[in-house]
């Protein structure tokens, strides 16, 4: 995998204005075509058309020919144009390590501010402003123009941990800013919704349904602003990752430490039980229902239960929401039967999240 802290402080300035308008443009285009590119990043023809070619050769964007030359990129420059919005604006200061991959999603670990804040509101739209050539960059975060070798690590004394790869080329293993105590660990999660099937993505995701045509860029930032606006709902009434920030894909929130309750061995099966149903009875309550439910995103640590993984959620008030709301607790109720032989039933967990019974 290409590591994204380390290619990040790599680009220069002129780099980051090439990424920005390609996708200004595929707001209108599959293919950006290249005096579309050159207009909006507000860079002299040549330069331009040699900043498209060192990220071509980097897979940072691709180019076609037929009809027109043009111009698009995928998630991870998408990646690296989040990376950046994220420490201009503050909400992170150093990038870690990969914690997960999924057929939807990349999760890195952070660090940002420790103040408990929500940095950005669910409303929060990505504005292009294309940097003048030339002009002087003051805002922390962007690489300066000139000089490749100097990169953003001495502004923000950010201390990575490298290694040789196969070919023998030194490469960024993680990226981390230096003991503050200002800091706190966050995840950064990058939807992937668009990256497989879309017509699968778009038929089970409500947000999705009424655009008939959603590209893989549009989707991925719907399910990352739904996700969010479920989180600030859900928070911090229910056992759920605080929310940070949202940038275009990616919803910023704290590190939730613990294990996946799959992987763990309960003394207290039946406590623990109880106190999901509860949880998901709340988020009832609030009209939501997670439906992606399963012993792979409640995680334990220091007894508590915590509840991940929500861009899938629909209300109370979907046509399938009953349904999708009994799935979940079928998932829940028949990890506990099979693993520690409990006898609550799908019907008393139903019953009880829907207010007929206590638990």
């Amino acid at each position: 995998m290409v590591n994204l802290a380390k290619t990040f402080l790599s680009l220069k300035k002129s780099e980051i204005a090439i990424l920005k308008a390609v996708e200004q443009g595929m707001r209108r285009y599959e293919w950006v075509p290249l005096p579309d590119v050159i207009q909006m990043s507000k860079l002299q023809p040549k330069t331009a058309e040699y900043n498209l070619r060192r990220l071509a050769g980097r897979n940072l964007v691709y180019r076609t020919g037929d009809p027109y030359e043009g111009y698009q990129i995928g998630f991870f420059a998408y990646d690296i144009l989040t990376l950046a919005d994220l420490v201009e604006r503050d909400e992170i200061s150093s990038l870690g390590e990969v914690l997960g991959v999924g057929k939807e999603s990349v999760v890195y670990g952070a660090l940002g501010p420790a103040d408990g804040k929500i940095r950005t509101d669910e409303s929060c739209e990505y504005e292009f402003e294309a940097t003048e050539p030339g002009s002087a960059v003051t805002d922390e975060g962007v690489i300066k123009e000139d000089g490749d070798a100097e990169t953003k690590d001495k502004e923000t004394s950010v201390d990575y941990r490298t290694s040789k790869d196969g070919s023998g080329d030194e490469v960024v293993d993680s990226c981390d800013i230096l003991a503050d105590e200002s800091l706190t660990p966050l995840a950064i999660k990058f939807h992937r919704e668009g990256q497989t099937s879309f017509k699968h993505v778009r038929r089970v995701r409500d947000h999705l349904t009424d655009v008939p045509k959603c590209p893989w860029i549009h989707a991925a930032r719907l399910g990352a602003r739904k996700e969010f606006r479920i989180l600030k709902l859900l928070y911090p009434e229910i056992s759920v990752p605080r929310p940070v920030a949202i940038n275009r894909h990616a919803v910023v929130m704290e590190l939730l430490g613990g294990v996946e309750l799959y992987k763990v061995d309960l003394t207290n099966p039946q406590e623990c039980l109880d106190i999901i149903l509860e949880e998901v009875k709340l988020a009832w309550k609030k009209g939501i229902v997670h439906a992606d439910l399963s012993p792979y995103n409640v995680l334990i640590a220091d007894g508590e239960v915590k509840i991940i993984d929500w861009p899938q959620a629909v209300n109370k008030g979907h046509p399938e929401a009953q349904e999708l709301l009994r799935r979940d607790l079928k998932n829940v109720v028949n990890h506990f039967q099979r693993k520690y032989h409990l006898e609550t039933t799908l019907e008393d967990a139903v019953s009880f999240v829907q207010g007929e019974k206590g638990p």
